[in-house]
């Protein structure tokens, strides 16, 4: 494993925004227009500043269950938590920017809905074991080092309940488009411990890698010509070539459902892999659902489920609720705006 400084200047670092255009109108803040530009895929690029409502696609997991608990690790501006909420889903997200866990409370609550969110890092997630139906992700932890996503899939093994699933979107290496160019260019950052840089795996390394952890894998077509497209996309993007390039990759992904074999060549791809064998000890969840029943707008009720990233121990809220303290580490963290920040490199003692 890497012993590489972490990097934590993204926890506070804010987008780039231009300027809010005089008589601005639309439902959705110019900030979050800004935010979905950053997120959402280069096919979205004409659309920014033209959204009139959220751009809140289909999330491709069950109904939930009465209290189930989905974590999204990179919530971003918050589309997939709203989705999920909408599936009856408890929602929390995890991001490595306090801005980002922000504005996607913003949005749960301009859908009237509940939903939680936390900064974390995912290479230590700081959730409890035993804790998630679903631990979901979408264009995120391919974002990072191969140690740092190998350290991810082990704590997302630790905080599923037994027969919960991860369900999570990565680029295939071998994928049409991203053989043509992007795999090359980003070969140059594959060791680079701090990059963000998209990294590229082929089918046979995502089921080694995951296979190490889980007893079980599979995989799915997501989308080709690109590694965001999404059924819902074509209702958003603007213009012949976006729209173009959207109802291409949707009519190849339908393709798969008639040429099985074709997923292998997607640009990008849903893995699934389920908990399996490992008995839940009883309410570990209990404290947080009746606190979430009480009050579902209070996010500090997420702090049930947390744990210390550094001892792995429980964590208490000061009087001032603003830092949760870990007597077992020896330090507190800083809680901002009700969102714990829950990294190693923000921990100051006591």
């Amino acid at each position: 494993m890497q012993d590489t400084e972490f990097d934590k200047s993204k926890i506070y670092e804010k987008l780039n925004y231009a300027p809010e255009p005089q008589g601005y109108t639309s439902k959705v803040p110019w900030k979050v227009q800004q935010q979905i530009s950053a997120t959402n895929g280069i096919h979205y690029a004409e659309s920014i500043g033209r959204l009139d409502q959220y751009p809140i696609p289909e999330i491709p997991i069950g109904e939930a269950h009465t209290n189930a608990l989905m974590l999204d690790i990179g919530c971003g501006w918050g589309r997939w938590l709203t989705a999920a909420a909408k599936k009856k889903y408890i929602p929390i997200g995890c991001d490595l920017r306090l801005e980002f866990c922000e504005t996607a409370r913003i949005v749960l609550n301009d859908h009237a809905l509940n939903g939680y969110t936390v900064v974390a890092d995912l290479k230590e997630l700081p959730f409890k074991d035993n804790v998630f139906d679903v631990v979901w992700s979408y264009s995120v932890i391919q974002h990072t080092h191969k140690d740092r996503l190998l350290s991810c899939v082990g704590h997302i093994y630790r905080i599923l309940k037994n027969t919960g699933y991860c369900f999570l979107e990565f680029p295939n290496k071998l994928g049409l488009r991203n053989s043509l160019g992007p795999v090359k260019n980003a070969e140059k950052y594959r060791d680079n411990y701090n990059s963000w840089h998209v990294r590229y795996y082929s089918i046979k390394e995502y089921k080694d890698l995951f296979k190490s952890i889980f007893s079980n894998f599979s995989f799915k077509n997501h989308s080709f010509l690109g590694i965001g497209v999404l059924p819902g996309d074509l209702n958003y993007v603007k213009g012949f070539k976006n729209k173009f390039g959207t109802a291409l990759s949707l009519f190849l992904s339908g393709l798969c459902g008639l040429i099985p074999p074709l997923k292998y060549f997607s640009d990008s791809i849903y893995i699934k892999c389920t908990k399996e064998g490992v008995p839940n000890p009883a309410n570990v969840v209990k404290i947080f659902l009746d606190q979430h029943k009480l009050d579902p707008a209070n996010n500090l009720n997420i702090v049930s489920l947390l744990r210390c990233p550094i001892s792995g121990g429980e964590l208490t809220l000061d009087a001032t609720k603003q830092k949760l303290v870990s007597r077992s580490a020896g330090v507190f963290y800083p809680v901002i705006n009700n969102i714990p920040v829950m990294i190693i490199a923000e921990a100051n003692k006591l």
